[in-house]
């Protein structure tokens, strides 16, 4: 299993995609999970904007092992004209994944969030809707659909019975849960609770809390054993699991939350890096 950098801490810190790119190289970064939002909204930036995101992965052979689709917060939501323009970005989200030579595309905000005044029964069937709609349009382009597995009551998906039957229900082969390491300790599920979904794991995400609020604080400043549930996914066949979808096995440093306080990107890495390299040398750059 291998590390990458997750972009968003320097989103969240105000910085720019580039220099979150750069310093990815200079930390010794292969894989990076590519946070799609702010400068680095595919959807927003310019085509000579893509173009150097694009030759910068290429030039410094970075390889874009997650995609993260920042803006999916409405794929439940009761407005279907909101519906599709999520789809939409999504979908371009997906395309620019394919150009960076990445495969794999993250589903954020728990694949979607309830409102009040709509049924939670209707919010699920809205969300399967737009995931197999997605998955199909992904599937002949090679795209895999990950779902983030959220900690709290009001996302769609919110647990590790939800994430195995919302892949049953949407029927796609393509369409895998996230393992969000951070997000079990809040909900209170153990390393053995990755059973549930023990063939659909392709990939980890590595984020810290103190064990109630979503920090995604500095890897160590909190509650986390990273290392269970790491040995528990190679355990259950994640390595394996990515060799069939012709994937590497990646852990993503993944940390800031929106609108949160970064005061220094690079400072948040080095001292995740030097927790890691004591407390779970197995991963590495």
């Amino acid at each position: 299993m291998k590390l990458a950098l997750n972009t968003y801490v320097y989103a969240v810190g105000k910085r720019h995609i580039m220099e979150a790119l750069r310093s990815a190289v200079e930390f010794g970064f292969t894989y990076v999970e590519y946070a799609a939002c702010d400068s680095a909204d595919p959807t927003i930036i310019s085509q000579a904007e893509r173009d150097g995101i694009v030759a910068f992965f290429r030039d410094n052979g970075l390889q874009s092992s997650q995609l993260l689709l920042v803006h999916t917060q409405p794929c439940a939501t009761s407005d279907p004209e909101l519906r599709r323009q999520t789809l939409e970005y999504m979908k371009a989200c997906g395309e620019f994944q394919l150009e960076l030579g990445g495969r794999q595309v993250l589903v954020c905000w728990g694949c979607g969030v309830h409102e009040a005044d709509m049924l939670p029964e209707q919010a699920w069937l809205n969300t399967v809707s737009l995931l197999r709609e997605y998955a199909e349009w992904g599937l002949d382009k090679g795209i895999l659909v990950d779902l983030e597995i959220e900690p709290h009551v009001y996302f769609v998906l919110n647990s590790t019975d939800k994430a195995a039957r919302i892949v049953e229900d949407v029927g796609m082969p393509n369409v895998f849960p996230n393992l969000d390491i951070g997000h079990f300790v809040i909900n209170r599920e153990a390393p053995h609770r990755i059973e549930k979904i023990r063939d659909k794991i392709i990939h980890v995400h590595l984020s810290e809390t103190e064990g109630f609020k979503h920090t995604n604080s500095i890897l160590g400043s909190g509650c986390v054993d990273f290392k269970a549930y790491v040995d528990k996914a190679i355990e259950l066949g994640i390595e394996e699991n990515c060799t069939r979808v012709g994937e590497a096995c990646v852990a993503g440093i993944e940390m800031g939350e929106p609108g949160g306080d970064v005061d220094d990107p690079d400072r948040w890495v080095r001292e995740s890096l030097e927790f890691l390299k004591d407390h779970l040398p197995s991963v590495g750059l």
